[in-house]
């Protein structure tokens, strides 16, 4: 990967429009959309995230795939309620179906709070 301005990686200048979709439970969004996007994007990367990006009446699944399949990286914020999510689950098999054994280092994980599932969850287990 090459730096080609300040912030932003790539492979080569046009592969993706976002540098990082953004994976997160609802109920974490106080401090994904008020801090965490603010820091990613202060840094100059370009973050995709959905209150902001996602196509308003668009299907969500479609504006997930979108933001999945246009971003360099998708950062998975790991909390617990990210863990039970369904709508979670859906990016995250997205994900997956792109990038099967994460070799392109397009999955990024992001441990905010311990995931009380007892046991890691099968789809992070393939992951590692």
């Amino acid at each position: 990967m090459t730096r080609l301005r300040k912030g932003t990686m790539t492979d080569t200048p046009t592969d993706y429009e976002f540098d990082v979709f953004i994976s997160y439970s609802s109920l974490d969004k106080v401090w994904v959309r008020g801090e965490l996007l603010n820091r990613i994007e202060q840094t100059g990367l370009k973050g995709f995230i959905d209150f902001r990006d996602f196509t308003r009446g668009e299907w969500s699944i479609n504006e997930m795939t979108r933001a999945v399949t246009i971003s360099r990286k998708t950062l998975l914020i790991l909390t617990s309620s990210y863990c039970k999510s369904e709508w979670c689950k859906h990016e995250r098999l997205i994900l997956q179906t792109l990038s099967p054994a994460n070799r392109d280092l397009r999955l990024l994980p992001l441990l905010k709070t311990e995931c009380d599932t007892g046991t890691p969850p099968s789809w992070w287990v393939s992951w590692q």
